[in-house]
């Protein structure tokens, strides 16, 4: 996995140096609303975050922080085990996206790749349960932003999360068969324009 993210990147940095790119930076703020699936349940439970960017030609270089609630509670709520759960995601990455090639351009599609962390927390009613951790994080996906004016538009992005930490680090018999967390999340939300092309 590593190696791979290490070729996308050289990738991505070798085709923006040899493609022309536009004078002009941009700064993008996309606040958005999102869905996340716990492959487990089978759930997408709803959320959202918001996430900050740094264009300049082929070039992109941002962050963002999302939240997911109720991530690990049970499809029914039959043993009332959970009281609260929620995944928190707070990640940097980098990418491509495509410029505008002239002043008429309104979509926008991009790729990107990134590390972060990645907060889970659990509780039950009881107060037997209460986990919480924090793990590396990797992330890719990608989307389109559509302009509707020179400075505000929408963006859909489908990202996926992967901790990069074993639930327990010597696994007994009865854990052997936990996952590290991963979900894909689907995100929709504003883009807020700063700059020129």
């Amino acid at each position: 996995m590593t190696t791979t993210m290490t070729r996308a990147a050289a990738l991505a940095l070798l085709i923006c140096t040899l493609t022309p790119s536009a004078a002009d930076a941009d700064f993008l703020v996309e606040p958005f609303i999102s869905w996340t699936r716990n492959k487990d349940t089978e759930r997408w439970v709803p959320g959202g975050g918001a996430s900050a960017e740094f264009t300049s030609g082929w070039l992109i270089v941002g962050g963002d922080f999302g939240y997911a609630s109720g991530f690990f509670d049970p499809e029914e709520d039959v043993l009332d085990l959970i009281a609260s759960s929620h995944v928190l995601t707070f990640s940097g990455h980098a990418g491509v996206g495509m410029p505008a090639r002239n002043d008429a351009s309104r979509y926008f599609p991009y790729f990107t790749a990134g590390f972060g962390w990645m907060r889970q927390d659990a509780r039950d009613r009881e107060g037997l349960v209460d986990v919480t951790r924090n793990d590396p994080a990797l992330n890719f996906g990608g989307g389109i932003r559509v302009l509707f004016t020179e400075y505000l538009g929408v963006r859909a992005d489908l990202r996926y999360f992967r901790s990069m930490r074993d639930p327990y680090e010597a696994p007994d018999p009865i854990v052997a068969d936990l996952e590290r967390v991963g979900f894909w999340r689907l995100g929709l939300g504003a883009v807020i324009r700063f700059g020129t092309n």
